[in-house]
């Protein structure tokens, strides 16, 4: 027996079957190693000619499953509201956000802006609610708002203001009103809340203002007072407000000629009174000084009321009133005519100077009396000894209290000084203001008289 190996044939169809198997079990790269053809290598499952199949097959191969990336989160758009915000005072408006800006118009206190852009440096860029554009403002002149109502800007929104360098200030609590820039000359004691317009630019601790009520000039601690927007309207002074009627007027520490002058006042000057208080009678008669403080005071008879564009507030004590009553001011010093809340008509008046003041309380008209004569001799008790009078033809008179209060026609009194406590208790008026109430009033018609 020849047991030489004999050479590997060069097909597939002399291999033995032990030869083939061992192929297969050596795969494709025993197959090269042992130089079979690939074609064999790469289909071992594929039966050859004159080869039985196995018994078993194969299993084939199981892919592994290929990865998939994990889905990126995609971030969910969330609308965010317009923020606003509104002026906190007059304010100007820039063209951009830095020094080199220029100012190419203004805002007034309360304006709406919505804000467009993130702040840049100390400015916001806004639309503006009341023009529709876009500009500039400073951060710190706005503060955080809700968007404007339905229907803004209502007609009572402040107007835009012309000018910033200057503009409307209130007092924030009583403080001193100066006649001169070196607060020297002092003019009275201005409630809270009172308006100014300031006329200049600040260059001392005072302020150059004109009240409304006077349109006179004069000068105010800056410290006493905050910025406002110019008023829609002017309400009643809190306190009586007039002028200096005449030049060289003396203001005295005391109700008194007897003390020395601490200055000398200018006519058209505006005066504040804090109070009527009994003096020295430089005109006989006249009593009457006006308190300026505590130690300042003037004459009366150098004084004049400035006219009330209104009729002042009635009081709470005449919330109920219905039909016809009558507003006796002892403050401002007027009449007011009223059907139920309606003013009808407004007078001056001089009502009673210190020492015959007219008390404050709740009357009626009691009895009328056409013309007469009034004797100070008619009075009650110790009233008829400090008084000395007598006047004839005195028309129109309404009586409203038992100690003999009325009003009633003073046609012996100068027509500019109504508006000045100088009575003995009455409340005198210039012939036509007398008429009026006699014809319009009757028995029983209330009088409120208050301060």
């Amino acid at each position: 027996m020849n047991h030489c190996r004999q050479p590997l044939s060069t097909t597939t169809d002399a291999l033995s079957r032990r030869t083939f198997l061992r192929h297969i079990s050596l795969g494709l790269a025993g197959a090269l190693a042992l130089g079979l053809p690939t074609t064999a290598a790469a289909a071992p499952n594929t039966p050859t000619p004159n080869t039985p199949m196995p018994n078993t097959p194969s299993p084939l191969p199981v892919p592994s499953p290929t990865p998939r990336p994990s889905p990126t989160a995609v971030p969910t758009s969330v609308p965010v509201a317009p923020a606003w915000v509104q002026a906190l005072r007059p304010i100007p408006l820039w063209s951009g956000p830095d020094d080199n800006a220029e100012q190419f118009g203004a805002a007034a206190r309360w304006d709406y802006f919505m804000i467009a852009s993130p702040q840049l440096g100390n400015r916001l860029q806004v639309l503006v609610a009341r023009s529709k554009n876009y500009a500039w403002v400073d951060a710190l002149l706005v503060g955080p708002s809700g968007p404007p109502p339905p229907g803004w800007p209502p007609v009572s929104q402040a107007a835009v203001p012309d000018d910033l360098s200057v503009g409307w200030v209130a007092t924030i609590a009583d403080s001193a009103l100066w006649g001169d820039s070196g607060g020297a000359l002092l003019l009275g004691l201005v409630p809270p809340y009172t308006p100014f317009k300031q006329l200049d630019p600040q260059d001392s601790t005072l302020l150059h203002v004109q009240d409304p009520y006077s349109s006179a000039e004069s000068w105010i601690d800056a410290r006493s007072v905050g910025p406002i927007d110019p008023p829609g309207r002017i309400d009643t002074p809190a306190r009586w407000w007039g002028l200096s009627y005449v030049d060289g007027a003396n203001i005295r520490p005391q109700p008194t000629t007897r003390t020395p002058s601490q200055g000398e006042l200018p006519s058209g000057h505006p005066i504040v009174v804090s109070a009527w208080v009994s003096g020295e009678e430089v005109i006989k008669d006249n009593p009457t000084w006006a308190a300026l403080s505590d130690n300042a005071f003037v004459y009366s008879s150098i004084l004049r009321p400035v006219a009330l564009a209104e009729p002042p507030p009635p009081p709470d004590a005449a919330s109920g009133f219905t039909g016809r009553w009558i507003d006796l001011n002892l403050l401002h010093q007027v009449v007011v005519a009223y059907e139920g809340r309606s003013a009808v008509r407004l007078a001056r008046t001089s009502t009673g100077r210190p020492g015959w003041e007219t008390a404050p309380g709740r009357y009626a008209v009691q009895r009328r009396v056409e013309k007469e004569t009034m004797e100070s001799t008619s009075l009650i008790g110790l009233d008829a000894q400090r008084a000395d009078y007598k006047v004839e033809n005195v028309r129109w008179t309404q009586y409203f209290s038992a100690d003999g209060k009325a009003l009633h026609e003073n046609y012996w009194k100068p027509r500019d000084e109504f508006g000045i406590p100088s009575s003995h208790g009455c409340a005198g008026l210039v012939a036509e203001d007398a008429k009026f109430f006699w014809d319009w009033a009757d028995i029983g018609v209330p009088v409120l008289a208050h301060l």
